[in-house]
């Protein structure tokens, strides 16, 4: 059974419980919706590493996502629940992605690495040439997902940034 196909599958409650169902349908993304934005928010509220900042409301994510639902993905669970997203947006040729985050019951199953590959597929089609994102130092796993789907340190390059 595939790690994809693991992961869709509910309640989680450990590998062995999955090891007794029949093999679920692979994940897949879809664009976000700004039905999705609350769970997001949820999502993102619980996951440290993923660096969220609360004046990033349902009101901003709404409008933002009015010109980026095909970047912004999430992947739900049977059940309609959002267990994984990720957050892009484009200007011109360059694109970011600001926050990828996983439910800790669906890590290490893949479903971030869908949403990578599937956002920048999104991204191509939209002639982006050259995508930006933020690592925390130390997330080890973040690190090998964003590698691992042809990112590499920026050498030579800060990032800065400035709340306003």
């Amino acid at each position: 059974m595939s790690a994809a196909a693991l992961a869709l599958q509910e309640p989680y409650t450990g590998i062995a419980a999955y090891e007794a169902h029949a093999p679920a349908a692979p994940a897949v993304s879809e664009p976000m919706t700004a039905a999705d934005i609350p769970q997001v928010i949820e999502l993102l509220r619980a996951a440290p590493q993923a660096a969220y900042c609360e004046w990033e409301d349902e009101r901003l994510l709404s409008g933002h996502l009015a010109h980026s639902s095909d970047l912004c993905r999430v992947i739900r669970a049977p059940a309609g629940r959002v267990v994984a997203a990720l957050l892009a947006g484009s200007f011109g040729v360059r694109g970011s992605i600001s926050h990828a985050v996983v439910d800790p019951g669906h890590r290490r199953l893949g479903l971030a690495r869908v949403l990578a590959v599937d956002t920048l597929a999104a991204f191509r089609r939209r002639g982006v040439n050259r995508i930006f994102l933020a690592v925390l130092d130390g997330n080890e796993a973040a690190t090998g997902l964003w590698t691992g789907v042809g990112f590499r340190p920026a050498l030579g390059e800060r990032t800065f940034e400035c709340d306003l």
